[in-house]
């Protein structure tokens, strides 16, 4: 096995307890938030590259519902170089980076001080540019992981923006203490069952990998918060496999791209309750043109990646994370992938200085 598999795998198999070390200091999340002020004029901006930008779009859909206000989620560079503009003080800019080195991601720090908005970074180092220049540094350590393929983090950091919303919510008395403590409760039975998610899988995959391996490229398919998942299995699948993926809207992909699908392309449909009746359609008209398409999630067809999910709506996506990871990293170690496209990675990001030194 590759060296980057296994520490790949190390990671997928200790997120569990590094989630739950998070969910056990959620007093302590809630009050670094206690001054954070909602009013009526106020905007949110999400702001995060990659993967801590999925997590961002991902949390929106939680804060639409809190905070009764669609949040702004946008790219570091749209921030800096366009959205900025438009900032006021009573503005909140809250920016997810796991090494809180992201250049962009700084400079939009920079540029909410200069605004005088309130500023909050969720980062796993403690001592980066991110921390230092937030207004609310939230420190979630146990996100910190020394690998290009990210899988603690990428789910840490979205239950800790998760957190920080409630928290919000809570401070300013949008939800009541038993609200907050719903939520929550659905976030601590999500965690239980991930091992059990990652399991599922790594069964799975071990019996159909020459069934994923005979399609040459992915386009992954998902609605909602399950379009910014679809984009977290597309871009694990070309960092870890160097392998030709896209993800898409499972709507937007019925209305162009569907028609220049090769057949040598796997669709990957993710499915959970509320997107289950419009799914069917869409799995039966790809079958019904003889494609290849894999279902992962509730209710799967006979074949397919049967999940058994206990939710819907804004936190099902963390039945997927560890399914999606599991699958892709049991798929590398199964026929020797391991880190391929993350070197590209590198390369560009190092060529661009995409980063900031601590």
């Amino acid at each position: 096995m590759k060296h980057e598999i296994q520490r790949m795998r190390f990671y997928l198999s200790t997120t569990k307890a590094s989630i739950e070390h998070i969910l056990n200091r959620v007093d302590s999340l809630f009050d670094q938030v206690a001054d954070v002020e909602i009013l009526p004029t106020t905007m949110i901006y999400l702001i995060g590259n990659g993967s801590s930008g999925e997590g961002a779009r991902i949390a929106s859909y939680l804060a639409m519902e809190l905070f009764d206000r669609s949040p702004i989620c946008v790219t570091p560079y749209q921030f800096t170089h366009i959205t900025f503009s438009v900032l006021h003080p009573e503005d909140i800019v809250i920016v997810l980076s796991q090494t809180g080195t992201s250049h962009e991601v700084v400079e939009s720090l920079r540029l909410a001080k200069v605004h005088h908005a309130k500023s909050i970074s969720l980062t796993a180092t403690v001592e980066s540019p991110c921390a230092k220049l937030a207004d609310i540094p939230v420190i979630l350590d146990e996100c910190v992981e020394d690998v290009d393929y990210k899988v603690t983090g990428v789910v840490g950091l979205l239950y800790g923006l998760w957190i920080v919303l409630i928290g919000i919510a809570l401070t300013n008395h949008l939800i009541v203490k038993s609200d907050s403590k719903e939520l929550l409760k659905q976030l601590i039975e999500l965690n239980s069952r991930y091992d059990d998610y990652v399991s599922v899988a790594e069964r799975w995959t071990k019996k159909n990998v020459e069934r994923l391996e005979s399609c040459f490229t992915l386009t992954v398919l998902g609605s909602g918060t399950l379009c910014e998942t679809a984009s977290e299995m597309s871009v694990k699948s070309i960092e870890v496999q160097n392998r030709y993926s896209l993800a898409m809207d499972t709507e937007e992909f019925l209305h162009g791209v569907c028609a220049a699908n090769p057949k040598t392309n796997l669709i990957v449909l993710l499915v959970d309750e509320s997107t289950l009746d419009y799914s069917k359609k869409v799995y039966q008209a790809i079958k019904a043109r003889n494609q290849a398409v894999l279902w992962i999630g509730i209710n799967a067809p006979e074949g397919d990646l049967d999940l058994d999910l206990i939710c819907s709506g804004n936190f099902s996506v963390m039945q997927f994370f560890p399914a999606i990871h599991s699958l892709l990293i049991n798929w590398a170690e199964l026929k020797d992938y391991g880190g391929i496209g993350s070197g590209i990675f590198a390369y560009y990001q190092q060529l661009l200085n995409v980063r900031e030194k601590i």
